[in-house]
């Protein structure tokens, strides 16, 4: 392991440290009136999160041996089925990624309703994304007890297996890397920590600070709830051709037709 790689582990961490469950979540619940009163809810919702992506790095780390280096992946992507569930799979998602963002679409109807001199109530309140409003009706109902705090950070984690491109790119350079098992388990759960460094940092900002800070975490609240949906599609897309590339490159390595060969 070089310094190189362990600086690119950084940036990967940071990267998803701007996910939902790693910061969009924690700003929701910094931002309530209450925040003092539920920070040890806050943090048990990070640490939960925490344990569930330390839990699948583990999981796909130990096994990464046997994909890589072991006869595993070669047999199962020489399979047919295998092959079009890619190019299917992968085809499919690339083409979800396309779709326009629901939230740009709002903001453009909104722009264009106050444009022509109409009332933009009806589009204002297009404006708070779907998810968003589940989230937080989410988190109404999960502050009301340890157990649903748990249960909020296990479907976050759930929900962000799918896009977590940034933690499997981290996992692929650990397996590729010299360290042993032991050690990459440490590197992992030094990721992990990197990764709720921004969402801590924030949370003890608010503690010592108060309402003082609330106009900058609305701010970046705000920023986040944003962009959330298109850093999602777009990560959903990357993931996608990569799926779509491997598969076609497998089902037919040769076709005149095939881009990828």
């Amino acid at each position: 392991m070089t310094i190189a790689i362990y600086v690119q582990l950084a940036v990967l961490a940071l990267i998803d440290s701007t996910s939902i469950g790693t910061l969009l979540i924690p700003l929701w619940l910094m931002l309530r009136p209450d925040a003092r009163r539920i920070l040890p809810r806050i943090l048990l919702f990070l640490g939960v999160l925490a344990a569930f992506y330390f839990a699948v790095g583990i999981a796909v780390l130990s096994g990464a041996e046997w994909i890589t280096n072991g006869a595993g992946w070669q047999a199962l992507t020489k399979l047919p089925a295998v092959q079009w569930a890619m190019v299917l799979g992968g085809g499919g998602m690339l083409a979800y990624s396309l779709q326009p963002d629901p939230a740009k679409k709002a903001h453009k109807k909104a722009a264009m309703a106050a444009s022509a001199g109409g009332t933009s109530g009806p589009e204002s309140a297009m404006l708070e994304s779907k998810v968003e409003a589940k989230w937080k009706s989410r988190l109404s109902k999960a502050l009301r007890s340890p157990g649903g705090i748990i249960g909020l950070a296990l479907i976050a984690g759930l929900l962000e297996l799918p896009t977590m491109l940034p933690y499997l790119v981290a996992i692929g350079l650990l397996s590729n890397s010299t360290l042993a098992l032991p050690a990459g388990v440490f590197v992992l759960a030094a990721y992990c920590l990197v990764m709720l460094a921004p969402a801590l940092l924030l949370l003890a900002l608010r503690t010592t600070l108060g309402h003082r800070l609330d106009p900058l975490l609305q701010r970046a609240s705000n920023k986040l709830g944003k962009f959330a949906g298109e850093t999602i599609l777009w990560i959903v897309g990357i993931v996608g051709f990569l799926l779509l590339r491997a598969g076609l490159i497998e089902l037919a390595p040769v076709a005149a037709w095939n881009p990828f060969t």
